[in-house]
């Protein structure tokens, strides 16, 4: 299944001033073999500890009801009827904004309960959206709305949702009487996006919450976050380790490798002069690697990235079960680090493993093929499940 739009999420967050936990929570969670996005953000009333409590609680229930596509109406009223109301404000204790994205069709559905509204940016400007609103009656007989708006979402568009102390933030030092509101948020998204329209997501959510922390001269009046996503083309991958079982299958091994559209990679000298000679390319072999506990990597025209298999392959698995991001400013990286890199930027990755077999071997020790196929059905295991990759592993 191939997918029609990509996601940059990245949410930042300000403390507010004095506390050490910060009482908004953002969760993320892809369902679907990568074929949906659910976000949520979630504001606890007042800050600290007990707001963060109340946040993660409203968050994950909001999560797991909409994972299943539980019907809209049905879930926010429950929603609604369960949250806890403070008898002295007469508020809710968390509010929310809840993104579903699929990712094959485009549909965004946004669900909003006392959150500032979500901004949808296209082309840099502001998009009207057509929001509706549902409402419930609590058994004290208190009135509760939840706005929902549903459309489709375009490459390069930009959402935010933000907390109410972005759009609150400036009232303590009286730089923003009312606040700084959510039309000077849309005014300095469109000017951030005009200034480069190709900003990710990390560096837009950046903007704004350090914006509104300079509003109120940098000790936060409350707590602050910025969820950004920026919407674009699926970047997709072709890894390809093994031999195939027969000769048979050599040409059409090239031929998938020669029409794909997206970043190709090679993991396995074999396979790599196999794949060179049926696609007339020449091979640089390099037999010096810049990290002497990684094996070095060939050079292939169009191919990106051509290394060494199962050594390479399982110094990746553990660099992704370790967790951290790849280095991505050393320009002399190891082909462990450059493959990671490639695994992380990427949004569809397919593994094609070939099925060759050694022959004569202890039948106690698995052969190269066995011990392949395991290690990449480990990394997309990882990749699915902590990246929210989209991955299909084939065999030929």
């Amino acid at each position: 299944m191939q997918t029609n739009i990509a996601l940059d999420v990245s949410c930042r967050q300000v403390d507010c001033a004095g506390e050490r936990i910060c009482g908004d929570v953002f969760l993320a969670r892809t369902v679907a073999l990568g074929g949906r996005s659910l976000l949520v953000l979630s504001d606890g009333m007042g800050h600290g500890v007990k707001a963060n409590v109340l946040a993660s609680l409203t968050a994950s229930m909001l999560q797991n009801f909409m994972s299943a596509r539980e019907d809209l109406r049905a879930v926010s009223e429950m929603m609604l009827k369960t949250l806890p109301v403070c008898s002295v404000r007469k508020t809710s204790y968390s509010t929310f904004t809840f993104l579903d994205i699929d990712h094959t069709s485009g549909t965004v559905t946004i669900v909003e309960y006392d959150n500032p509204h979500c901004l949808v940016f296209r082309e840099g400007r502001l998009l009207p959206l057509e929001w509706q609103s549902m409402r419930s009656v609590r058994s004290d007989g208190r009135e509760q709305t939840i706005r929902s708006v549903t459309f489709t979402a375009c490459a390069a568009d930009r959402l935010i949702v933000v907390s109410d102390g972005v759009t609150q933030s400036g009232q303590r030092t009286e730089k923003y009487r009312f606040g700084w509101g959510g039309e000077a948020l849309a005014q300095f998204v469109e000017y951030a996006l005009a200034g480069n329209r190709e900003i990710n997501a990390a560096d837009l959510a950046a903007l704004v919450v350090s914006q509104a922390a300079r509003n109120d001269d940098n000790r936060p009046s409350d707590d602050m976050s910025c969820l950004a996503v920026a919407v674009r083309a699926p970047r997709r991958m072709l890894l390809v380790s093994c031999p195939p079982s027969g000769r048979d299958e050599y040409r059409m091994l090239a031929d998938k490798v020669r029409d794909f559209d997206g970043r190709k990679v090679i993991c396995g000298y074999p396979v790599a002069e196999i794949l060179a000679r049926e696609l007339n390319l020449s091979v640089m072999r390099d037999d010096i690697s810049v990290n002497p506990d990684v094996p070095p990597m060939w050079s292939i025209p169009t191919i990106d990235l051509v290394t060494e298999g199962i050594v390479t392959l399982n110094k990746t698995l553990e660099q992704l079960e370790y967790g951290a991001a790849p280095d991505e400013t050393s320009p002399d990286a190891d082909a462990v680090t450059q493959l990671c890199r490639l695994l992380w930027r990427c949004d569809e990755i397919e593994f094609l493993l070939g099925t060759r077999r050694q022959h004569d071997v202890d039948r106690y020790i698995p052969d190269e093929y066995e011990l392949r196929r395991r290690v990449i059905r480990r990394i997309a295991r990882l990749l699915e499940t902590r990246l929210g990759k989209h991955v299909v592993v084939s065999y030929i």
